[in-house]
């Protein structure tokens, strides 16, 4: 039996007398990367905000491992083991890349305040083990950035600004990671290191799930396992890439009559 990460059940917010998303529904199971695709203003960023908690759905139910998550803030799901990366970048410029990854560790740390105060000693000992798995995990995805990893976080090219997102989502060992629109605002031959990235992603964490929002096919093509496709807030196709780009409702979506390629 496959192991479910998360279910989603009927998924539907309405704002005023828009419903942005209608009654969406999917499952998600450990070391799968799901596509979530569909032409702009389809629902996609705004599925995500639910999942995480930006925004409380009107209807239908979240399951992280069986657990009810609907409601929850935030920071609560971020805790619980789900992490996402944003369309338009978070990392923090002005700090070097190594801070903005030691940042993501921290994110999921308890009780610094006490042993500061009362175990140096022991708080000591675990920044510099964290130093150890930050500086290692740069160096999965870049040996530049990580040989580099003073160099601030707003010198990168987009390319490596997006590694350096993935890694600082990955610091806090999520057992889901939300990519939303990751190879937006690259060139070609970044795009195509993208793809062996987030395929890398599940070697360097087995039974992690991926759910990934991208509007380059290519991309979706070669990483995802399972796809769901929304038009006007609504599920209209779900399948594998080469099922749900033969759909002729997904063609019509994004292309009138022709071909999605």
């Amino acid at each position: 039996m496959v192991d479910k990460l998360m279910t989603v059940r009927d998924m539907t917010i309405r704002f005023g007398g828009l419903t942005a998303v209608d009654g969406m529904s999917f499952d998600l199971s450990k070391n799968e990367i799901l596509g979530v695709i569909g032409p702009n203003g389809a629902g996609k960023t705004t599925a995500f905000n639910m999942i995480t908690g930006i925004y409380t759905p009107t209807s239908g139910e979240i399951y992280y491992k069986d657990k009810l998550i609907n409601g929850k803030a935030p920071h609560e799901i971020a805790k619980l083991g789900i992490k996402r990366t944003f369309q338009q970048s978070r990392l923090f410029d002005t700090l070097s890349v190594l801070d903005n990854v030691l940042l993501g560790m921290a994110a999921v740390k308890k009780n610094d305040l006490i042993k500061s105060i009362i175990r140096r000693d022991l708080l000591l000992k675990e920044n510099d083990e964290d130093i150890g798995k930050a500086l290692d995990l740069l160096g999965r995805f870049s040996e530049e950035m990580r040989n580099d990893c003073y160099k601030p976080a707003g010198d990168l090219t987009p390319g490596d600004r997006r590694k350096l997102e993935i890694c600082r989502a990955l610091a806090s060992d999520p057992d889901v990671l939300l990519l939303d629109e990751p190879a937006a605002g690259m060139d070609p031959q970044e795009t195509v290191e993208l793809m062996d990235d987030i395929l890398k992603i599940r070697t360097l964490k087995d039974g992690i799930g991926i759910i990934l929002i991208e509007h380059d096919m290519a991309v979706v093509q070669k990483t995802s396992d399972y796809n769901v496709v929304l038009s006007y807030g609504k599920v209209i196709s779900s399948g594998t890439f080469e099922e749900v780009s033969s759909d002729k409702n997904v063609q019509e979506a994004y292309l009138g009559s022709e071909e999605l390629q």
